[in-house]
């Protein structure tokens, strides 16, 4: 939902998906003692669809991609039985990935606003358009496994070793040429700034003052550890597994796995600059990680005195495979100027143009806490200079230093500490299982899953460059900008951080009607709730995990009637119905900072994160902007920034239940003997249930409570 002075733009546009995916695969015994396969499927697709890489789910058509994609695998195993007591199971397996996104054009969205412009986001009226970023991404894995199984006695022993090679990347040019935030005109009004009476064209958008900016120069394309311009990294996993029948109706499980996962930079130092933000000891490389270990138990009881009943229980540690995003970055950042592709904010890049009121020639291009008469034109007719001067600028320099020592800022994902810690998990349920009729069985159990070392949804901002205290590095004068041993900063310098943690608690139900009398059924529901840190709107950064509470993903309820049913004439009958309930929200109130911690989009005072729909209702919503109005309206934020009244709109909502039901009906042919086909015919989404999903929490903006877009687009 856009605000009215761009309501006209409002359109329905088609968001096409082709795709085909094919899958052979062959068996052979190769003696009585040994049988192999191998395999191979294909996937490719391509679609003009709101980018997954931004997950902006208001973008405007002209701000979504072209994707394409494009993935194979090769499988082969092979199976050996060396004697009755040990059987050895090989894999081989490769696979091939390669992905891009680019910039839509005239024929996806004819007539869309904003085709063939920069990324232009204004974010309190909810429009974001235009298109500034592209990437591909072209990857190759090589996995081996191999596992044993040993049975003596009362134990079936099973050891193993995998292997991994992973080769390829992401390629992004972001920023290119650059990308705008725009004040809104209803702010801009309320500063007195004059705007275009209509908005009829992207040159009338472009009348409104600027906000801020970010410019990216260079070749994504950073060379590696090693040499070579492609990253490679291997991961191994070794691990041994007991299943001991203690005495008939007990059995016990327990094992050790040990992985190792190589996927950081491990040869590069952070200059003195990091030294107020990590301390002297935190320079070094990040250090490689040796204790990954993944202990498991497990007990499986069924009592004497309780026929068909069974009693489990099990507790294990699990390891998170590590992510290669931001690893390029980093490599650029602390690598030799002009290497890979730098981003440079507006905080640190300077006004060439002359006689614009409230922003001098030499002033940052950066305008967050006051909007100016400095607009988004004026910033594209000096931004061919100001790419020149940052490429000239990076290429003339020495080239003994980093790159961070001439930028003094690292904002786009940040570096990573000495001390990252790997994600990881504790996993444990207990439960309890019977048979209650033939061919029926319940079950019920409780699951706890803690997750720690999480990365806070995004690197942090260690200097606090935007904070009403100022930066922990000091700003840079005149005479430092351009002296890469000053120990100064020009803009936001991220790290990313693993203090993030999330905790699940569930009970899980489930009735299980085995295949008879030509049917079956499949029930599940669990109760839920999912908790952790939040690093989105509400975010403190002088306390990070003061935002904790509901996770996004946080459904209470979930449900599932899963069946089948065998009809006459060889037809069969397929249902899946699936049920969520709302998911958790939060009010916040955009574009301010009332802690001063230099984030914007506080919560609404009286609220925390994701309290709506988990105890808060229209009641308390409708209580605390009255109680803000009378409390903060009128007044300024700790950035100086004028805080205007909060206004609900007519209808709002804070989220919606999911819920669909799909069909299918099949039919099998028999074609001679030894030859069977099978037609089916499925629809999902059978009485075309919106699912609407994406609800904004803004309350400055008019698509506060409006939903963004739908779980689904299926019918």
């Amino acid at each position: 939902l856009l605000d009215p002075d761009f309501a006209h733009f409002s359109r329905i546009t088609a968001s096409p998906l082709f795709g085909d995916q094919f899958s052979i695969r062959l068996d052979a015994r190769m003696s009585d003692r040994q049988t192999v396969f191998v395999r191979h499927s294909h996937d490719g697709s391509r679609a003009f669809a709101p980018s997954p890489s931004t997950g902006n789910p208001m973008a405007y058509p002209s701000q979504w991609t072209r994707q394409s994609a494009w993935t194979d695998q090769s499988l082969m195993g092979l199976t050996s039985v060396f004697r009755p007591a040990l059987v050895n199971d090989f894999r081989f397996s490769y696979f091939f990935s390669s992905t891009g996104e680019t910039a839509p054009e005239e024929q996806d969205c004819p007539g869309c606003l904003g085709i063939g412009a920069p990324a232009i986001n204004i974010q309190q009226s909810s429009l974001f358009i235009g298109n500034s970023s592209s990437d591909s991404n072209l990857g190759r894995r090589f996995h081996l496994s191999d596992m044993a199984t040993w049975q003596r006695s009362t134990h079936r022993v099973r050891f193993g070793a995998e292997w991994e090679y992973n080769r390829g990347g992401i390629l992004g040019w972001a920023n290119e040429p650059a990308t705008l935030t725009l004040w809104s005109p209803a702010q801009a009004r309320q500063y007195n700034i004059p705007v275009p009476d209509a908005f009829r064209t992207i040159g009338d958008i472009l009348q409104l003052p600027l906000q801020s900016v970010a410019v990216s120069v260079g070749d994504p394309r950073v060379p590696q550890q090693g040499g070579g311009n492609v990253r490679h990294w291997p991961t191994a996993r070794i691990y041994v597994q007991d299943t001991w029948r203690i005495r008939p109706g007990l059995t016990a499980n327990y094992g050790l796995g040990w992985s190792i996962d190589r996927d950081l930079n491990y040869d590069l130092r952070k200059p003195a600059l990091f030294e107020p933000l990590l301390g002297n000891d935190g320079l070094g490389p990040t250090r490689k990680t040796w204790n990954n270990f993944s202990p498991v138990l497990g007990l499986t009881w069924a009592p004497v005195g309780l026929p068909k009943t069974v009693i489990r229980a099990g507790a294990g540690i699990y390891y998170e495979p590590l992510s290669s995003a931001g690893l390029d970055a980093e490599r650029t950042t602390l690598g030799p100027p002009g290497f890979g592709r730098q981003m440079f904010a507006g905080s640190s890049l300077q006004n060439t143009l002359a006689g614009v009121p409230g922003a001098p020639v030499g002033a940052s291009l950066d305008f967050r806490n006051t909007p100016t008469l400095f607009t988004g034109a004026d910033l594209l007719a000096i931004l061919p200079g100001l790419r020149t001067n940052l490429i000239q600028g990076l290429a003339n320099a020495d080239p003994a230093v980093q790159a961070i020592q001439l930028t003094k800022q690292a904002s786009m994902t940040g570096v990573f500490p000495s001390d990252y810690k790997t994600s990881s998990a504790l996993h444990a349920s207990v439960g309890i299982q019977r048979e209650i009729a033939r061919d029926f069985v319940l079950s019920a159990d409780f699951a706890y899953r803690h997750f720690v070392h999480l990365t806070l949804g995004g690197a942090v901002d260690l200097n606090h460059f935007n904070s009403t205290r100022g930066p922990a590095i000091p700003m840079c004068t005149a005479t430092q900008r351009n002296d890469p041993q000053a120990i100064c900063s020009r803009g936001a310098i991220d790290v990313q951080e693993w203090e993030g943690r999330a905790t699940y608690k569930g009970l899980l139900l489930r009735a299980d009607k085995r295949f008879s009398h030509g049917f079956q059924l499949l029930g599940s529901y669990a109760y839920s709730t999912n908790k952790g840190t939040n690093n989105g709107n509400g975010f403190n950064l002088d306390n990070w995990l003061q935002n904790t509470g509901p996770l996004d993903n946080d459904f209470t309820q979930i449900a599932n009637l899963a069946g089948v049913a065998r009809l006459p004439w060889r037809f069969e009958l397929g249902i899946n119905f699936s049920y969520a309930s709302a998911p958790p929200f939060s009010a916040y109130v955009g574009g301010i900072d009332l802690n001063g911690d230099g984030t914007t989009g506080d919560l609404l005072p009286g609220t925390t994160v994701n309290a709506f729909n988990r105890g808060m209702g229209r009641a308390d919503l409708e209580r605390l902007v009255a109680q803000f109005n009378s409390t903060y309206a009128g007044t300024r934020d700790a950035a100086g920034r004028s805080i205007a009244p909060l206004v609900l709109p007519g209808h709002y909502s804070f989220g919606d239940n999911f819920h669909s039901l799909d069909l299918r009906l099949s039919r099998v042919l028999a074609i001679r003997e030894t030859w069977r086909a099978t037609l089916i015919g499925e629809v999902f989404n059978l009485y075309n249930k919106a699912n609407l999903t994406g609800y904004s929490g803004d309350l400055t903006s008019a698509a506060f409570g409006q939903p963004t877009s739908r779980a689904t687009q299926v019918f």
